[in-house]
């Protein structure tokens, strides 16, 4: 059975490239819009052509970039991070071209950088890709790695190079620490998303990484360790952040102007700059949960931070990320038992999540708020979709709730606050009181409610 170990989409040309393990990790192109039409497949190209593996234990990442060759654009490029197998290319690095031109062929490796290849070094650093992204201009490639054959302990890295960059020259690592002593020291997943206005501010308060704003991009990344692994941990890393290390790192080989001006390498550089642990980036306060959190994506809801983090077990929890964070409830859906791919993925409107597993996809909701009937049962699950439609008597999202704009019409589950009788007057000697006048907790004299009492 042939295994699927990369699939992106291409929009500009509405195409899914797909990368399996048949033929050493050969990859085809397919119609986005009707996935059983094959645009393009050959195994008849040898060797350049090898993009994924064969072998389950090797991971791959990619994502679409853009390169220039005399003053030729080609926007039709994947930039691939790929561990290495006993049949593979030695490549770890690779730009990937998506049509044939010249003496190019698809799927053609067009940059030959022996500075981020694996051989001699295969055995030594064992590199395990979990996740790529670009942005500002840049690649960036999320793995771990060994330090060599005499340390064995994994450590977790950010590598970062410009996107046209045809000789790999401004490639640079960067190493992340999770926990003060880096006990969470092997990356499982990653995801980038902002951090809404009171995680921006709650990470600004605690002096760790520096001025945060809910514009900015930070990186959330879960962990498993090797000293203990019934426990895994999430950090955060905004990515101005992980940037000013970068050129920290930059600057401790070259002057400050070298800096600025060789940002993109240049070829007579030594490349690639790899950072000693004193460089690294720390996140000292991380989210620990016991089991094994191999996937992590992040939304936020009225300037709320709320992230899902698949498990091995096949849950997907639902963690509201405060100053204080904590888990609050699980995503729907069947536990089959089956890990959590490290795909999760939100629909375009971010009402639903995909979860990914080895032979199964399903699209969930991320709240349930409708199937809560009762005041106390809605605010008692903390959910920050969440809230009490009062005027509604039912629990929704605030933007369907009418009138969820006046003080007090909609209440906030994590606030675990209900409309309650804190008076009535006067008090009734009999049933056959004709006038009863009752005062709530939340409600003000001036916004008057008809109410029916049972």
């Amino acid at each position: 059975m042939e295994r699927r170990w990369l699939l992106l989409v291409h929009r500009a040309r509405d195409v899914l490239v797909v990368c399996g393990s048949i033929f050493r990790g050969i990859c085809s192109l397919r119609n986005l819009s009707n996935v059983e039409q094959l645009l393009y497949f050959s195994d008849t190209k040898g060797e350049k052509s090898y993009v994924a593996s064969a072998e389950e234990s090797v991971s791959v990442v990619g994502v679409m970039s853009y390169f220039t060759k005399d003053r030729d654009n080609f926007p039709s490029l994947l930039s691939v991070g790929k561990g290495y197998g006993s049949h593979d290319s030695t490549k770890l690095i690779s730009t990937r071209i998506l049509q044939d031109y010249g003496d190019w062929v698809v799927f053609d490796s067009i940059i030959e950088a022996s500075a981020v290849q694996a051989n001699p070094f295969v055995l030594r650093y064992l590199h395990d890709f979990r996740f790529a992204f670009k942005d500002g201009g840049f690649v960036y490639f999320l793995f771990s790695r060994t330090l060599g054959v005499q340390d064995t302990k994994n450590f977790t890295f950010i590598s970062r190079m410009c996107e046209d960059d045809q000789g790999y020259y401004s490639y640079t690592e960067l190493q992340l620490n999770c926990s003060s002593s880096n006990k969470y020291n092997k990356v499982q997943a990653a995801y980038v998303a902002g951090p809404g206005a009171v995680l921006a501010e709650s990470m600004t308060r605690s002096n760790q990484y520096g001025p945060v704003s809910a514009s900015d991009k930070v990186l959330f990344v879960t962990f498993t360790s090797d000293e203990d692994p019934s426990t895994s941990a999430m950090c955060m890393y905004p990515l101005r952040s992980i940037n000013k290390k970068l050129v920290e790192i930059i600057g401790a080989c070259y002057s400050d102007n070298a800096v600025r001006q060789y940002n993109c390498g240049a070829e007579f550089l030594p490349s690639p700059m790899a950072s000693k642990a004193e460089f690294a980036l720390k996140d000292e306060s991380p989210l620990v949960t016991k089991g094994h959190m191999t996937a992590v994506a992040v939304a936020v809801e009225m300037g709320h931070a709320v992230a899902f983090l698949g498990t091995a077990s096949g849950e997907v929890l639902k963690v509201h990320l405060s100053a204080n964070p904590e888990v609050y409830g699980r995503a729907l859906g069947e536990v089959i038992g089956d890990k959590v791919n490290k795909n999760l993925l939100f629909d375009s409107s971010q009402q639903h999540l995909y979860i990914t597993m080895e032979k199964k996809i399903t699209k969930v909701p991320v709240q349930a708020c409708h199937l809560k009937t009762d005041c106390q049962s809605c605010v008692s699950m903390k959910d920050p979709y969440c809230g009490w439609c009062v005027l509604e008597g039912k629990c929704t999202r605030k933007q369907e709730c009418n009138r969820s704009m006046e003080e007090n019409t909609w209440l906030w589950s994590p606030n675990q606050q209900c409309v309650k009788i804190q008076a009535y007057d006067p008090r009734p000697k009999t049933f056959l009181t004709p006038t009863l006048t009752l005062n709530f907790n939340l409600i003000s004299r001036s916004n008057e409610k008809v109410c029916v009492v049972e």
